[in-house]
């Protein structure tokens, strides 16, 4: 551990305000409690919860977006969604209402997700599209509602989403247009597959 910027008796009593340092029993009772907590450096590293969300296992990341607030939490998700819908909920809280809400939100599903604004592709104002890369995750009515249900959470509310396109790194595009999939097909190598 780097001393200059870890916990340590010196580090801790540096920080202390100047009128609780020229006070001799708030020193003495900073330095007593100081100490203690330099003892314990392992035992504070160990109950680090947000440096270690790749480490924690699944039960606990569920108890975890409960004690976070993060509404949007899906128990259903994989582990790895999971993981990374409790890294970016404190962004997401932040940012709630705005494009950048909702791409950190269906990331956390479908990474490398963008926004497409309405000025952007000749829409009615205030509404836009989601353009997903599905290229290594699978498309399925039960992940694009999924997607449903998070944009709804995290956009504002004025704003309307047209379409939903997953694309792949083949060209290959699967559309679903509002909230229900309408025509849509995903082309496999084997067949169309149509929901």
């Amino acid at each position: 551990m780097n001393k200059a910027h870890g916990i340590t008796k010196e580090n801790l009593l540096a920080s202390l305000p100047a009128v609780l340092a020229n006070d001799d029993n708030m020193a003495a009772l900073a330095s007593a409690v100081a100490e203690v907590l330099a003892a314990r450096v392992g035992e504070i590293e160990r109950v680090s919860i947000y440096s270690q969300i790749d480490r924690l296992p699944n039960e606990l990341l569920d108890i975890l977006a409960n004690d976070f607030k993060v509404d949007w939490w899906d128990a259903n998700y994989t582990l790895e969604e999971k993981r990374r819908t409790l890294k970016d909920s404190w962004n997401v809280h932040r940012k709630l209402g705005t494009k950048a809400a909702v791409v950190l939100a269906i990331s956390a599903i479908y990474p490398d997700t963008q926004v497409s604004e309405w000025w952007e592709y000749g829409g009615k104002p205030y509404h836009f599209k989601l353009l997903i890369d599905a290229t290594y995750e699978d498309v399925d009515p039960v992940r694009h509602q999924r997607v449903i249900d998070r944009v709804a959470f995290y956009k504002n509310l004025r704003s309307v989403l047209d379409e939903v396109e997953y694309y792949d790194a083949g060209g290959l595009a699967t559309e679903y247009f509002g909230a229900a999939c309408i025509g849509c097909e995903l082309v496999d190598s084997a067949a169309a597959i149509r929901y």
